[in-house]
């Protein structure tokens, strides 16, 4: 019995992962608005009925895809890490940046589509409230600027960077371009922490 349910678990994942590659290959091929449920079935091999058993239509696959998206750069951040002596230690901070980073850059057709959102669908703005809420809870309640304005710019600045990154190729690696973020960062807000934040 656990024998088949790993086999069918396989074949759904499988599935699934077929599914995501072709809706991606299809927007970069005819963009978004344009895609039809064949086009997916074609471009994955699989019968319309097959889709239906995972997604009901196109806009919950997309809704999945950039929900999962938008998590696993998440689960990437700790910002309690970057947090020590009442500032904010750039080496955890640069580390993190570059497994995000890390992250965009497996799947830069997704997260180019969800930044740049082109059917005007909401997903930037969807990416910059899941990275706002995450900071809110993990940073600090005491700030040296306002803690609301705080959490508008960091998510607002980090989007833009990975937008004009994905837009130029990728040209600079994850590693360099997180070392110069958290410069940025460094040399613009040496005393966001307050001093009494613990």
């Amino acid at each position: 019995m656990d024998q088949l349910s790993n086999q069918t678990d396989l074949r759904v994942i499988k599935t699934q992962e077929a599914i995501k590659t072709a809706f991606l290959q299809l927007i970069s091929k005819k963009g978004f608005v344009a895609i039809t449920i064949n086009d997916i079935a074609q471009q994955a091999r699989i019968n319309r009925s097959t889709f239906y058993l995972h997604y009901t239509d196109k806009y919950a696959l997309l809704n999945q895809l950039t929900t999962n998206g938008i998590a696993r750069v998440a689960t990437t951040i700790t910002p309690e890490l970057h947090i020590a002596d009442n500032g904010v230690n750039y080496t955890a901070f640069t580390q993190d940046l570059n497994q995000s980073l890390s992250v965009v850059a497996g799947d830069p057709v997704l997260y180019t589509f969800i930044l740049n959102d082109p059917a005007h669908l909401g997903l930037r703005q969807r990416a910059e409230d899941a990275l706002k809420a995450y900071l809110n809870q993990h940073l600090p309640q005491n700030t040296q600027m306002a803690r609301d304005l705080l959490l508008e710019i960091v998510p607002s600045i980090y989007l833009a960077a990975i937008r004009w990154w994905l837009a130029h190729d990728m040209k600079y690696s994850p590693q360099f371009l997180a070392q110069e973020l958290a410069k940025f960062f460094e040399l613009g807000s040496r005393s966001i922490i307050d001093s009494d934040s613990h």
